[in-house]
């Protein structure tokens, strides 16, 4: 591509450390083995153990790499587009690490580290990809002196964790500080509280955002009204694209979206399924066909792309890395299973839920479901979010779903409210043991029909495993 490629490129590259081998390096390296032989993913006890008698682990394995590290963080979105970035970067030629897991607390991001390191302490790469938990962001960020950021959004979420969506943006703030020297950012324009962050827009700081014209092409979204992040009047919006994401401006301190550097400007059906997209970038069109469902996957696909681009990654190894690309963990995953398919995305907030069921609705107007509702420690135990996403999309129009079993430790909370959304009692049945539920979601299901699985984040890991015990899909430490 022929744009201007200065910004965020001042990077040197870096001379490896030596090895990091260490007692804390090594508990983790046997412990992440026996869990592989136990058939127990291994994602958490292996990083907890390490970092216990090894705090600085994840520091010094992040000096060996040569390249840097680029972490993703946000609210919704982190690990698809993190892992489109690693198939980015992987076709562009670098020697990629990424917590492919998706366990994007310290522990993960340490047991992923330590699983791409040799027994002799050695890291195999030389660039990392590592979605971060926005909660952790800070530690991480001080841990690892990014190369890179790529912000993704910032919703209400785990309202027991963070409190606030003001809480979550200092979080986010906090660990840009820790960039090294010429590090870049890659930011979505149009959020309002991350185009406000003190100092966004720096000789490094690429924004991506929407820009589809009025008509058939727009996105549409309902939002609550939105306060400006520098004064709190209300926002007006030209456009709005998802939930308070849109091209917005204060009425009061001027404060308004800012122009994005990629810009989706158009968009429509791909010869073989999925969406061609048309690109925008500072005054350069170009066209990528992605694969990825979901008005949602936009936003990851732009914010992945403006980091490839910051990173210098040619286009045709952007075609290649985007044509290449299939649901990530548990984020519209496809499996197989006794004549019918099985579909899995995560749900763990309102926006986020909506826009998986309006996905789902794409496909079919009568789907299948299976909601496992947790509310353990990860998956935030303030389960409110449920009476604020669009649940009544399910019953619009006089529809209803050929059949909607709940579980989880909130089966009876889903199912009460799905019935206070327009569901059929009779459509809803209650299922708190997951394998139980799993396997009476599919004989509710017919053969060559589709169960739509939508999990909280400890459901689906044992949904998840459930699967491998039943042979179906490979362990998901090695998707």
């Amino acid at each position: 591509m022929n744009g201007d490629h200065n910004r965020g490129t001042s990077f040197r590259r870096r001379a490896p450390a030596g090895g990091s081998f260490s007692p804390g390096f090594l508990v983790g390296k046997l412990l992440l083995g026996a869990t592989r032989l136990l058939g127990r993913g291994g994602t958490t006890l292996p990083g907890r153990a390490a970092l216990s008698l090894a705090p600085g682990l994840i520091s010094s394995l992040g000096r060996q790499l040569a390249q840097g590290s680029i972490l993703v963080t946000g609210t919704n979105g982190k690990t698809t587009t993190a892992y489109l970035l690693a198939g980015l970067m992987k076709q562009g030629g670098f020697g990629v690490v990424h917590n492919h897991s998706g366990s994007n607390l310290s522990w993960g991001i340490a047991s992923s580290l330590i699983e791409s390191s040799s027994w002799g302490g050695r890291l195999r790469g030389d660039l990392g990809v590592l979605e971060v938990d926005e909660g952790f962001f800070p530690v991480v960020a001080q841990d690892l002196r990014p190369r890179g950021v790529v912000v993704t959004n910032i919703f209400r979420d785990q309202l027991d964790r963070f409190g606030t969506v003001e809480k979550v943006r200092e979080k986010i703030e906090a660990g840009l500080g820790f960039l090294e020297e010429g590090g870049f950012k890659v930011i979505n324009a149009d959020d309002p509280s991350l185009a406000s962050l003190e100092s966004s827009r720096t000789e490094y700081t690429w924004f991506y955002g929407l820009e589809l014209p009025a008509g058939r092409d727009r996105l549409t979204g309902s939002r609550e009204k939105t306060a400006c992040p520098l004064c709190r009047a209300t926002l007006e919006y030209r456009q709005v694209y998802l939930a308070h994401l849109g091209r917005y401006r204060c009425p009061s301190c001027r404060f308004q979206r800012p122009e994005p550097d990629l810009k989706l400007v158009a968009r429509e059906p791909a010869p073989d399924g999925g969406t061609l997209l048309d690109l925008d970038f500072r005054g350069e069109r170009f066209k990528l066909a992605y694969p990825l469902l979901g008005r949602y996957n936009l936003y990851n696909a732009l914010a992945a792309i403006s980091c490839a681009l910051a990173m210098k990654v040619p286009r045709q190894a952007m075609e290649r890395a985007l044509a290449a690309a299939a649901p990530t963990f548990g984020r519209m995953e496809r499996f197989s299973i006794n004549g019918r398919q099985l579909v899995m995305a995560l749900i763990k907030n309102a926006v986020g839920a909506g826009e998986v069921l309006q996905t789902i609705l794409e496909q079919g107007k009568e789907p299948h479901l299976l909601l496992a509702i947790n509310n353990k420690a990860a998956d935030g135990t303030d389960i409110s979010w449920l009476w604020e996403a669009d649940f009544e999309c399910l019953a619009a129009g006089g529809a209803q779903p050929a059949s909607a079993t709940v579980s989880g430790t909130r089966a009876e909370d889903m199912a009460g409210r799905l019935k206070e959304a327009g569901v059929a009692p009779d459509r809803i049945q209650v299922e708190k043991r997951l394998k139980e539920s799993l396997l009476k979601g599919l004989a509710s299901t017919p053969k060559g029909g589709t169960l739509y699985v939508l999990p909280t984040y400890t459901a689906m890991l044992e949904i998840r495993s459930i699967l491998n015990r039943m042979g179906v899909g490979r362990p998901f430490w090695e998707t």
